[in-house]
């Protein structure tokens, strides 16, 4: 919803984002992430929860729609608050080759990168520089100049964020669902999570449920990725992103505390549910739940509409042991792939 064309704001935000939850059992995969990540010090967008009705003259008169995920929009003004400048160069790619060497002048990659804010050439040549280096560059040559073009602190508590929630609907398997930032300050790329319904292990279409939750933390990403397994062979940079993974796991990704989180935010949301449907509370109902039993769909089916129920704290359990043990050594996780028939 653009509140600009009525020169309205909420909240000092004149943009905002209605997610209509359709496919999340939960109904807080979105929020329960992007409140992960801001916690671990990663900008990412604000969400709140409404209950949406229409009016239309002579034909209804507050017909409900439902409950939404309200969400902060990545965009001017997230770049005031967060950055100091409306005008912080905003990107959101599209691409399985991120900083991919696409020449020298900026109509190659404008497409792709997507500006969400207005920028200077100098600004928009960081971009082609930086995928020259991971393009070009030797080993021992990325190594030194990595950092001066990527945060390499935010950027670790970026990756141990996406890497605890195997959340692969994004930078580790389809190349989107994601921003990237450069700071006006640092001049130095960060990134911003986005779209995370499909966080928590929850992305079907990657691996079996057992897989996503053991999901390796050294080698998360689906396929090749130039751009991750240079930036991870940076011995610097691992040695940030395991810092991250550890203290992550000991104060965040706590099953105890986000089980009570969970608890918190489906005491109020489980009434707009129930109003929707009896099948809808049912699914939210298991997905919410400590039991294991009965987490398959009641119609059936393992995929799409008719999938079995994603449980939030099931996942949160098995991969917070999972990550315990590669961290320790005791085990090398494993690497999921597309699921043959998607």
């Amino acid at each position: 919803m653009d509140l600009k064309k009525s020169s309205q704001t909420l909240g000092g935000i004149d943009d905002i984002n209605f997610t209509n939850l359709i496919d999340d059992r939960s109904y807080m995969s979105d929020a329960l992430a992007y409140e992960l990540f801001r916690e671990a010090g990663v900008p990412a967008p604000r969400t709140a929860y409404a209950w949406l009705t229409v009016s239309v003259t002579g034909k209804w008169e507050r017909k409900p729609l439902g409950l939404y995920l309200l969400l902060e929009n990545v965009g001017h003004a997230f770049a005031l608050e967060r950055f100091g400048s409306r005008n912080t160069p905003l990107f959101k790619p599209v691409t399985y080759h991120l900083f991919e060497d696409l020449g020298e002048d900026w109509p190659a990659y404008a497409a792709i990168y997507d500006l969400k804010t207005k920028t200077r050439d100098e600004q928009r040549r960081r971009v082609i520089e930086f995928s020259h280096l991971v393009s070009h560059a030797t080993d021992a040559d990325f190594g030194k100049r990595v950092g001066d073009y990527l945060d390499l602190d935010e950027f670790a508590r970026f990756l141990a964020c996406l890497v605890l929630l195997s959340s692969y609907d994004g930078l580790l398997s389809d190349g989107q669902n994601f921003y990237i930032y450069l700071d006006p300050d640092s001049n130095k790329f960060g990134f911003i999570p986005w779209d995370l319904d499909h966080a928590w292990g929850g992305f079907y279409l990657i691996g079996t449920r057992k897989e996503r939750e053991k999901a390796s933390i050294w080698h998360p990403w689906i396929g090749r990725n130039r751009f991750l397994e240079r930036v991870m062979a940076v011995e610097e940079f691992r040695t940030l992103y395991r810092a991250r993974l550890e203290d992550s796991l000991a104060k965040l990704f706590v099953l105890s505390r986000l089980s009570q989180r969970i608890d918190e935010i489906a005491r109020v949301i489980r009434s707009p549910i129930a109003a929707e449907s009896s099948l809808r509370l049912q699914w939210f109902d298991i997905a919410v739940g400590d039991k294991s039993a009965a987490a398959r769909s009641p119609t059936g089916g393992s995929k799409g509409p008719n999938r079995p129920v994603h449980q939030l704290k099931r996942f949160i359990e098995a991969r917070a042991k999972s990550v315990r043990e590669q961290l320790d050594g005791t085990s090398k996780g494993v690497i999921p792939g597309w699921q043959q028939d998607r």
